[in-house]
């Protein structure tokens, strides 16, 4: 049997599909994990510092986790297309690889959760010594957030138009 074909039989559409939802998620879950660690280090010294910090601290603390979102969604999309929560249905590598590009696409662009952490964590600390800080904080850190809307969007239309949805 040649490599080509072992390799054929090892991959499914199922298994590429899966593959993409995990990466997705897993990847921006890690992000998302490690943004609001930061984001919570500087909440707890900040309401240290004033129990009254504590809500403005939790807001931007809050915000890397739309990424799991975005994630979450994509992967949920991608598990109901490929008939893993339901009726198995036959994937063709094709529609497998659109699966995996697609939540590839918002794995990568869920690392911006790490980035929106350290951002919202200044945040916390500026909000913290001068409360006119919080709005101008959340605009800083939604901005680390624009890449992970585009990279949503991005798979949603790989998801629909790849797949064929609209016809």
């Amino acid at each position: 049997m040649a490599i080509g074909e072992i390799i054929t039989q090892m991959i499914s559409g199922q298994a590429l599909a899966m593959t993409g939802a995990l990466l997705a998620l897993g990847t921006a879950g890690l992000a998302t994990g490690f943004g609001v660690h930061a984001a919570g280090v500087a909440g707890a010294g900040a309401v240290a510092e004033n129990k009254d910090n504590f809500k403005n601290a939790l807001v931007l603390q809050a915000l890397p986790q739309t990424q799991t979102i975005y994630a979450f969604i994509i992967a949920l999309l991608i598990a109901m297309g490929a008939g893993l929560l339901g009726a198995t249905k036959e994937l063709t590598i094709a529609q497998g690889g659109i699966m995996l590009i697609a939540g590839l696409i918002v794995a990568v662009t869920g690392l911006t959760a790490v980035i929106q952490g350290k951002i919202a964590a200044s945040g916390i600390a500026a909000t913290a010594r001068n409360p006119g800080a919080f709005v101008p904080s959340i605009v800083f850190s939604g901005q680390a957030e624009t890449p992970a809307i585009f990279g949503f969007v991005i798979a949603l239309i790989v998801l629909v138009v790849g797949l064929g949805v609209l016809g």
